[in-house]
């Protein structure tokens, strides 16, 4: 049974009297648990506006998301507020950690939202941070590290509560290609070994050579979709062909050693 569901998802900006637009047509996707999906497609094809969708950022015109059996288009407010502190995870390109908190005080925001103890936090925190390879880390400000170390924390953050669904926006865009493959390293290890399931939009074809699945949008609409098998270099090889019949931005197209 699918962790996530997206049910008929359509998302129309703009107002009846005005200009509308279409970002997201009739879209369905079903996401096992554990799964490591990548979302891909040029831009303006409306893969940002579909993951919002699915992480409850924003709300779609028509259709459903269910998450973990509960139909989270249904909730109110606050309960939508509730649901998504304990049941979802983020990772931003931007990083989105706060400069008055150090990196520990950072990771631990989550279960300082939820209301955990102050032992089981500190706990938590050794835990996720020793998965990481950040443990030295927890007493810097976010001026002390580097861009890939902020990521890494970021990731921290977005996992500490265990959450149901980890949702990642462009998690390598700002960083350089050593940086990145640490990064993606540490999601592939979180999938791996704690079968954590994460919904990635990003431009990197090295980036989602790393998922399991990657499915390729286009003016709103399911495009291909392609499963990597045991071969990452190949998958790596698949991803650049789909993007170069979509149309994409060339700029995205690397050469990567693996």
């Amino acid at each position: 049974m699918p962790i996530l569901t997206a049910a008929n998802l359509t998302k129309i900006y703009g107002s009846q009297r005005g200009v509308q637009h279409e970002a997201l047509h009739q879209f369905h996707l079903a996401v096992g648990k554990g799964e490591f999906i990548g979302i891909m497609g040029p831009s303006g094809s409306g893969k940002t506006t579909l993951l919002n969708l699915l992480s409850t950022i924003d709300s779609p015109t028509s259709g459903t998301v269910t998450i973990d059996q509960t139909t989270v288009t249904n909730l109110s407010r606050n309960k939508l507020a509730a649901f998504r502190r304990k049941e979802t995870g983020f990772i931003f390109q931007d990083y989105n950690l706060l400069e008055t908190l150090t990196i520990g005080e950072n990771i631990m925001l989550p279960l300082t939202l939820n209301k955990w103890k102050v032992k089981e936090m500190k706990e938590r925190l050794q835990l996720v941070t020793e998965q990481l390879g950040i443990a030295e880390l927890v007493d810097k400000r976010i001026f002390e590290v580097s861009g890939g170390q902020l990521q890494r924390a970021a990731i921290a953050r977005a996992i500490i509560h265990d959450p149901t669904v980890i949702y990642a926006d462009e998690p390598t865009g700002n960083l350089d290609s050593k940086a990145s493959r640490q990064v993606m390293e540490a999601l592939q290890f979180l999938h791996q070994e704690k079968k954590t399931t994460t919904i990635m939009v990003t431009h990197d074809p090295f980036a989602a050579s790393f998922c399991g699945r990657v499915i390729f949008i286009k003016d709103g609409r399911m495009f291909n979709e392609i499963h990597k098998g045991d071969n990452r270099q190949r998958f790596f090889q698949d991803i650049l062909n789909v993007q170069s019949i979509l149309g994409g931005n060339t700029d995205d197209f690397q050469t990567v050693r693996f």
